[in-house]
């Protein structure tokens, strides 16, 4: 007999573990006991009584892997090709187009229409998992966003943009701002099974913090991450939102921080885009502005600042705006002191520098 491996696995786990087996052969035939090959292998003391057993009864070619375990799969390689490419067409192309979600019998229901097999939902679901498909929370993608535009600008601007940003010139810097209230939001924490765990917050409206975050990197030089913070009370008629005299004083307080030229990407924001605005940029000619495409968050990394920081600040108890604006400002501290997380971030948008930065 030889071993049939579980179909759960690749042809490379297969591979693995028919390696061990043989390994254990070769220490069986040096007399070593099944236990003391157990420990050196790092496997259970049942696997290696098994394989000693077939060893000694049927020798080192019955431990040679025979392939995936199980009844053979009743479509060939060519249609599980076929059936990933349909999967990633998405429901809607295959007429589920109420939502965007393959379930286990929408897949049992698709192979059936194009391959007329049957499969049930369990053997549809150990089949996704066969071609490489798991279950996932998708991203969400606004319908408006032009990818065309996107590619054209992760081409040829941000080709400028590190041009600009070459060693010896201006810090390139990713600006972004986001709002905090007294609401937080939700993350997973522990609760009995069956009970929705309560976290209580302030139903009332009680002012917002906004902060203006920006990352600035050059090549050679440590990353740094600069923030401007302001506190909007509650009542009729303030300003609950950055202003351009707020975004500029930022930009001043990076300039005199990093002494060199500033070179500026951030999003379309209307502040960003106003008279004004351009008209405080003109005023100084060590800052260059780039805008982003529209829709394109996935291209700031201070997106993954407000991300990471507001993941820590989940289920916060009711508390003053003071205090949260301290909690929010220490969230914040933490991140300058620890640029290799900010490269990360960085990195996670693809529009990374060529030369590494140091540490």
């Amino acid at each position: 007999m030889k071993y049939a491996d579980g179909g759960g696995l690749t042809p490379a786990g297969r591979r693995r573990r028919e390696t061990v087996r043989l390994q254990a052969a070769e220490l069986f035939e040096q007399q070593i006991k099944p236990s003391e090959v157990a420990r050196r292998l790092r496997v259970s003391v049942k696997s290696a009584y098994q394989w000693h057993q077939v060893w000694r009864d049927d020798g080192v070619q019955a431990l040679a892997s025979r392939g995936p375990s199980g009844s053979r799969c009743r479509l060939s390689p060519r249609c599980l090709e076929k059936l990933a490419a349909y999967l990633e067409q998405g429901p809607a192309a295959h007429g589920w187009v109420e939502d965007q979600v393959w379930t286990a019998s929408r897949v049992a229901t698709l192979i059936g229409r194009k391959f007329h097999v049957t499969y049930s939902v369990s053997g549809a679901t150990r089949l996704m998992h066969r071609i490489g498909f798991t279950p996932q929370v998708p991203a969400r993608r606004v319908a408006e966003r032009d990818e065309q535009a996107v590619t054209t600008w992760k081409e040829a601007t941000w080709a400028e943009v590190k041009g600009r940003g070459r060693p010896g010139g201006g810090y390139v810097c990713f600006e972004d701002e986001a709002g905090f209230t007294r609401r937080p939001p939700r993350g997973r924490t522990w609760g009995r099974r069956g009970v929705t765990p309560v976290v209580t917050i302030s139903g009332r409206r009680s002012g917002r913090l906004s902060v203006a975050g920006l990352i600035a990197m050059r090549p050679g030089s440590r990353t740094r991450l600069c923030h401007r913070l302001r506190s909007h009370p509650a009542g009729k008629g303030t300003r609950r939102s950055m202003s351009e005299g707020d975004f500029i004083a930022l930009l001043d307080g990076v300039h005199q921080l990093v002494r060199a030229p500033i070179v500026l990407v951030w999003d379309r924001l209307n502040t960003h885009v106003s008279r004004r605005m351009r008209d405080l940029v003109a005023e100084r000619e060590w800052l260059t502005v780039f805008l982003l495409p529209a829709y394109s968050p996935d291209l700031n990394p201070v997106e993954w600042v407000w991300a990471h920081v507001k993941r820590s600040l989940a289920n916060l108890a009711v508390m003053a705006l003071d205090r949260l604006e301290i909690l929010v400002r220490n969230r914040l501290k933490r991140l300058q002191y620890r640029p290799h997380t900010l490269d990360g971030f960085i990195a996670g948008t693809g529009l990374t520098l060529d030369t590494p930065t140091s540490p």
